[in-house]
């Protein structure tokens, strides 16, 4: 049993789903189990390092370059410049930085990939079970069914703490893996809508409102309704009908349900659209202090170290907040650099995988969101737990095109069509 347990297939979906990041702990989700994300990452690392070690393939692409310059050179040039400008430990620096290791996933998920062959409905099947285990278990925290962990206690955030906020029961577990599910599932049923995929949609979608409660994906996932359906105005109105009779349904069975959720709605709306927000005080901030830096990055402190920004600016400054502007506090003037190399290096690997089903197109839709709203998405120094996957899945299924579109064989270092193929092995 425990040998088939580790076939490469069942790791293949053990990687899928451990990437997640759904049984880590975290700071809004005291169930997970602790030090499980350090464990993650350095087994990252360990299997990355072996695999450079005793696989040679691992050389033959300019993706593996890309891969390491955003999860290991990155990070250590943070904790590097955090050193000189602030005398923080560099251990101190890695540990802040840690979440860049997770492009190194890239590494065992080829690997992986190629050991066992899937097809592109195989990876779509892992994401689909690995996006249900995430709201699985946000459900169950959301509902008090999983308890949390004693004695776990973090330093939050005075706007994410208390009972009297508007978002109190906000945790945001798998929110990237379950709107990767979304948009594949509506990729997937612009040919063809069936009432399986519907619900399963709705069901992630309700998971978006009731647990995950972010506003910026919320807009994000209307906006890819949009765009997919674009030339299927049919099924656009098929699905929303589907959709608006099963919500009907539900609020004759449960009315007062929906007027709570208005009225929460009403709330997340004025807050979002008065007075200024704690990211423009951080922007401010970042700008100020770069300059007066002679726009040499500062790297990043640790909550660990001497309370990080917080005693040193105030309580409400993260650099996750402010998207590519942290990037620009933590390098200064090599974030135009940085930036050129992020985007343009993703947009390469995308684009030398012509066939795309909805798991590729998904990724594709996720990363141009997330490069038009950059100024607000975090996914260059925090989203390597899907663009490491996602770069992984886009080399091993162009390589696989082109090893099928291709007419002509290598021997001995010569091409050969197939006729003079069998001419070559009959001289």
């Amino acid at each position: 049993m425990f040998k088939q347990l580790l076939a490469y297939r069942n790791l293949l979906l053990i990687l899928f789903v451990l990437n997640s990041a759904c049984f880590f702990l975290t700071d809004d989700k005291k169930a997970g189990i602790p030090y499980l994300r350090e464990l993650w990452l350095l087994g990252i690392l360990g299997c990355s390092a072996a695999l450079f070690l005793v696989w040679k393939r691992i050389y033959q692409s300019k993706t593996s370059l890309w891969i390491i310059f955003m999860g290991l050179v990155l990070p250590v040039v943070s904790a590097i410049m955090a050193e000189l400008n602030f005398d923080q430990p560099f251990i101190y620096g890695l540990l802040e930085e840690r979440r860049s290791f997770a492009y190194l996933v890239f590494f065992p998920a080829l690997y992986l990939m190629i050991k066992t062959s899937p097809t592109q409905k195989h990876l779509e099947t892992f994401f689909l079970y690995s996006g249900l285990a995430c709201a699985f278990v946000g459900y169950c925290y959301f509902f008090k069914i999983i308890p949390e962990n004693s004695g776990v206690s973090f330093t939050m955030d005075a706007k994410d703490a208390g009972s009297a906020l508007l978002r109190p029961d906000r945790y945001r577990i798998g929110s990237s893996y379950v709107t990767i599910c979304a948009f594949m599932l509506m990729y997937s049923m612009k040919d063809r809508i069936s009432l399986p995929k519907v619900f399963t949609l709705l069901f992630f979608a309700s998971y978006l409102w009731l647990v995950l409660q972010t506003r910026q994906t919320m807009i994000i996932w209307c906006l890819a309704g949009l765009w997919i359906f674009r030339d299927r105005l049919d099924s656009l109105l098929k699905l929303g009908l589907l959709a608006a009779t099963i919500l009907v349904a539900s609020f004759a069975i449960f009315p007062e349900f929906y007027y709570e959720q208005f009225d929460k709605f009403q709330a997340l709306l004025d807050e979002a659209t008065t007075g200024p927000g704690v990211r423009d005080n951080t922007t401010a901030i970042i700008l100020g202090a770069v300059a007066d830096n002679m726009y040499i990055g500062m790297g990043s402190l640790s909550l660990q170290w001497k309370g990080g920004f917080g005693a040193l600016y105030n309580e409400h400054f993260y650099l996750s907040d402010v998207g590519i502007v942290g990037v620009y506090y933590r390098y200064g003037f090599l974030t135009p650099l940085i930036a050129l190399i992020f985007y343009f290096g993703y947009l390469r690997v995308m684009k030398r995988c012509p066939d795309k089903g909805p798991l590729l197109s998904a990724f594709q839709l996720i990363f141009w969101f997330q490069m038009l709203n950059m100024f607000l998405s975090n996914s260059m120094m925090y989203g390597g737990d899907v663009l490491g996957i996602g770069a992984a899945c886009f080399l091993y299924f162009s390589r696989a095109y082109a090893a099928q579109e291709s007419p002509t064989r290598e021997i001995r270092g010569t091409r050969h069509d197939p006729i003079q193929y069998r001419n070559h092995q009959l001289e």
